[in-house]
């Protein structure tokens, strides 16, 4: 069985048509509102599905909606309420204005649809613009609006897409200058070409700059290990004389200590009246012999003696002393040869 005969819908109730878009509230993306869409019998079901949702999209073409989507009750029978999509930009909002004012310009808005107080005629549809009245409205239209869109005013898309367009003129700015400098730089080879070859100049001028400092620092390390080579040296001749001065110290006290007990010893050996020394033995004072010898001798004598004393001390096999024995006792005396008495 088939009819074009709606149920009651349920009541959306509405401050207005909707018609100052000043600061109203609208559902955004753009949403329209069909109440009395026919529904038809089949199988025993109300039928207003993906079916007349198509017939319905047919019939609003010149409003370009995106879907038109009708809504069904807790059983899946069509509740006679379908929901028109439009969109989200500003183009879309001024088809759902169209939309609004199609249905108002027949009486069959919203303020039409507030004004009824009889069961709508069967398909005479109601149509208007989704607002935040209908958002916060109880059911099935406002549970729909509420779940598959939010409330956005005029100014605050405004905004929005103020900004979004903001951005867009950077990156067209942005772009536009990039291809200018991509032009001017492919009208340049010259310049590209003149650069690289500066590049290349100074990289050759860095591997230069790296092989001398290879050559430095091989003459530095070179440096280096000669000088601690004569640091070596040096430290190595300062501890041999060390040790030679150690030596020599000793040795000297060890010559001193055998000189002392040499002394010890010929003084043991001799008389006490012997006075045991070291005379060097050079030659004489011949101003101070001669007036020594004046008391004695006369001048010539006294000469005479200084030369032959002078000949005596130069002649190493010449001893003043001479030991003869006593008395044959086995003792020994020292007779001291004396050639002046003074």
């Amino acid at each position: 069985m088939d009819s074009d005969e709606a149920p009651e819908p349920e009541r959306i109730h509405a401050t207005g048509a909707g018609s100052n878009v000043g600061d109203e509230q609208f559902v955004w993306p753009w949403m329209g509102v069909l109440l009395n869409v026919p529904t038809e019998w089949m199988g025993g079901w109300k039928d207003g599905g993906m079916r007349r949702g198509g017939i319905l999209k047919e019939r609003l073409l010149r409003f370009c909606p995106h879907m038109v989507i009708p809504l069904g009750d807790q059983f899946g029978h069509h509740t006679g309420i379908a929901i028109v999509l439009f969109g989200q930009d500003y183009a879309c909002l001024g088809k759902a204005l169209d939309f609004e004012n199609h249905f108002e310009a027949q009486g069959r808005g919203k303020r039409g649809w507030e004004a009824h107080t009889f069961r709508p005629l069967p398909g005479e549809i109601f149509g208007w613009v989704a607002l935040a009245d209908d958002w916060r409205t109880a059911g099935l239209t406002g549970e729909f609006l509420r779940s598959h869109g939010g409330l956005k005013t005029i100014a605050q898309l405004e905004s929005k897409m103020q900004s979004e367009m903001q951005k867009l003129a950077l990156l067209l700015s942005t772009r536009k200058n990039l291809d200018k400098e991509k032009k001017m730089f492919q009208q340049k080879p010259d310049a590209t070409g003149n650069l690289e070859f500066e590049i290349k100049q100074l990289k050759g001028q860095l591997e230069v700059m790296k092989q001398k400092d290879s050559e430095s620092k091989r003459k530095i390390d070179e440096l280096n290990k000669e000088l601690q080579e004569k640091d070596d040296k040096i430290e190595y001749m300062e501890s041999i004389h060390g040790i030679l001065v150690t030596k020599d110290l000793k040795s000297n006290d060890e010559l001193q200590d055998a000189w002392k007990k040499l002394i010890k010893g010929l003084g043991d050996v001799t008389s006490c009246r012997t006075n045991v020394g070291i005379k060097r033995m050079g030659d004489l004072d011949s101003r101070s012999f001669a007036n020594a010898c004046k008391h004695k001798m006369s001048e010539i004598e006294a000469t005479i003696l200084c030369s032959e004393w002078e000949d005596e001390i130069k002649n190493p096999q010449w001893h003043p002393f001479k030991v003869v024995p006593d008395d044959g006792k086995g003792k020994q005396k020292v007779i001291i040869f004396t050639f002046i008495v003074l």
